[in-house]
């Protein structure tokens, strides 16, 4: 009986001790109590209530071969490409040749950063035809934005992707 008392002795000592500890070491938190937040919108001046991504949307629709095309960019504006697709036609009679699309982009006039992106052949495939296809989000920025076709393996006698960007457009601050 008596190991009994020292055993509940010591797990009542452990207890109140760990009560202690923690009540010395908690801090309370108190919420600062601030003034109410009144919009005071009127007739003249709503509060907006329509997507600011539909005003600000983006597209641009490319042919592209290795000569390339500028990207018109509204002046004071960034672009942001969120999604890209590119499908078309490559031949070569002399061997294999992977195409790419390099999407060249400048920002705030520093250096130009190159993207690039290789499609791959189509899974409907005719015979005869190199037909490809990728379609895949991104996230590039732009002030300005250069698109322009490129190939590793052999010479392609025929080259023609067309570059589909999907984006929107916000205001340089």
């Amino acid at each position: 009986m008596k190991r009994f008392g020292r055993i509940s002795m010591l797990t009542l000592g452990i207890l109140g001790l760990s009560l202690v500890i923690g009540l010395a070491t908690s801090r309370q938190v108190r919420a600062a109590v601030t003034a109410l937040v009144t919009v005071a919108n009127t007739a003249a001046n709503p509060v907006p209530t329509q997507s600011m991504d539909a005003q600000t949307a983006f597209q641009a629709n490319l042919t592209v071969g290795f000569n390339g095309q500028s990207v018109a960019i509204p002046q004071g504006q960034r672009l942001v490409i969120d999604f890209v697709t590119i499908n078309g036609v490559v031949q070569s009679g002399s061997g294999p040749v992977q195409p790419s699309v390099i999407l060249a982009s400048t920002l705030n006039g520093g250096p130009q950063t190159q993207f690039w992106l290789q499609p791959g052949p189509s899974p409907v495939n005719l015979p005869g035809e190199n037909q490809l296809y990728l379609a895949q989000p991104v996230k590039i920025y732009a002030d300005t934005l250069y698109v322009l076709g490129a190939c590793a393996g052999y010479s392609p006698s025929f080259y023609s992707l067309n570059v589909s960007i999907s984006g929107h457009l916000v205001p340089i601050t």
